[in-house]
């Protein structure tokens, strides 16, 4: 097949490009002088800044133009049954399932490494798949999972969470399914490095020594080390583990790697991680307020994480992430369980009145419908402050 002349509008992530109909200039300020799979959203929105039209895309080697659904898509369609829409309670009950799958699967992988032996990549394709639909379906639902961590399971947790999330950002970074497996792949055992640390140090609850933390640095590099010599991940899974310490101006480890030096997987993970970690609580800190540390990554932003990034994730997350305390303007406090495209009007569990100081019958408001009749989100609040705790009522017991 003959190469295809496309507008930019028409380019998406996985399509091969050919030849941009454009200047040298403009070829390097891509970072390509000629042929080149797009990736993601963010390659789209460079080439268009550029003021780039049109440009020449292989349809052997990448994607084609996407012309609508053929015959046999469309009959399977037609035959397709309708499904009545899932409760929250019932997305977070099979997002648990999910987890709990995960956390045994990611435990016996490693003890597999740890005895020497070769990780059985059957079981854990097949959980991926399941971590795929469930953020496909709704990526709300498995993140706020996620965030409820037990202490002392922290480790295989943070590791399925960081899966969870890699998806849930690489899907709003424009990435295909095999992609979206990849980084998965590499979220769930981005820390299995970490399994050359003595525990001593991996678990202290206090402050490491700069010996202690040598150690504790040199596990990106360990894992890097475990996945190449297994032969069974794939590069991106690779550069996850390897990269997700390192930040945007050079001040992280193990490699000091700075701006585009890092992969665009690599800066994905490290907001993932430092995000994931921060609401948690670690064996050596509490829990910080979701709200807070999407405050944090956003000061962080042209420093420590590219500012694009930072913005694509806080897309992925929400200004107010699902399980938020929020006070709306009507002075209610509500438990934010679902996002939407606009990410000031959540859909909001109302739970407790301020002026009558009590609670009430739990109701889900959507703050971006006409129901939802004009109130609003004016803050985030701390749930030990009011001693409503979001996971009271949002999970079953």
């Amino acid at each position: 097949m003959a190469r295809e002349l496309i507008t930019i509008q028409q380019l998406v992530p996985g399509m091969y490009i050919d030849e941009i109909k454009c200047g040298l200039r403009e070829r390097m300020r891509i970072g390509e002088t000629r042929n080149f799979i797009i990736e993601s959203q963010n390659e789209i929105a460079l080439i268009a800044k550029l003021g780039i039209k049109s440009l020449y895309i292989d349809p052997e080697k990448g994607l084609n133009v996407y012309e609508g659904p053929d015959e046999d898509e469309l009959a399977q369609l037609e035959n397709e049954t309708f499904r009545e829409p899932r409760s929250l309670e019932e997305e977070l009950h099979d997002a648990r399932i999910i987890l709990s799958k995960a956390s045994a699967t990611l435990k016996n992988s490693i003890g597999e490494i740890r005895s020497g032996g070769k990780i059985k990549m059957e079981p854990v394709r097949l959980l991926l798949e399941e971590i795929y639909s469930s953020v496909s379906e709704n990526k709300d639902a498995i993140v706020t999972v996620c965030r409820k961590k037990k202490k002392d399971g922290y480790v295989l947790e943070h590791s399925v969470s960081h899966c969870a999330l890699m998806m849930a950002f690489g899907r709003t970074m424009g990435m295909a399914k095999d992609e979206l497996l990849d980084v998965g792949l590499g979220g769930l055992f981005h820390d299995i490095g970490t399994i050359r640390i003595p525990d001593a140090i991996l678990s202290k609850p206090g402050k490491l020594t700069s010996e202690e933390l040598d150690v504790i640095k040199k596990h990106p590099s360990w894992g890097g080390e475990v996945m190449i010599n297994s032969g069974t991940f794939p590069e991106k899974a690779i550069s996850i583990a390897m990269e997700h310490h390192e930040r945007y101006d050079g001040t992280g480890y193990p490699y000091q790697l700075k701006g585009n030096d890092i992969s665009i997987v690599g800066q994905m993970a490290s907001i993932a991680d430092v995000y994931d970690a921060s609401i948690s609580i670690r064996p050596y800190g509490a829990a910080e307020d979701p709200c807070q540390v999407i405050k944090n990554l956003f000061q962080g932003a042209g420093k420590l994480f590219h500012m694009d990034m930072v913005q694509q994730f806080i897309k992925t997350i929400g200004i107010y992430p699902v399980g938020t305390l929020a006070r709306l303007e009507s002075d209610k406090l509500g438990i934010v369980i679902k996002q939407n495209k606009n990410l000031t009007q959540p859909v909001v569990r109302i739970v407790y009145d301020l002026k009558n100081n009590s609670y009430l019958p739990p109701k889900d408001i959507d703050l971006s419908h006409v129901g939802g009749r004009g109130d609003k989100v004016v803050a985030a609040e701390s749930p030990e402050k009011w001693k409503i705790f979001p996971g009271r009522f949002m999970f079953a017991e």
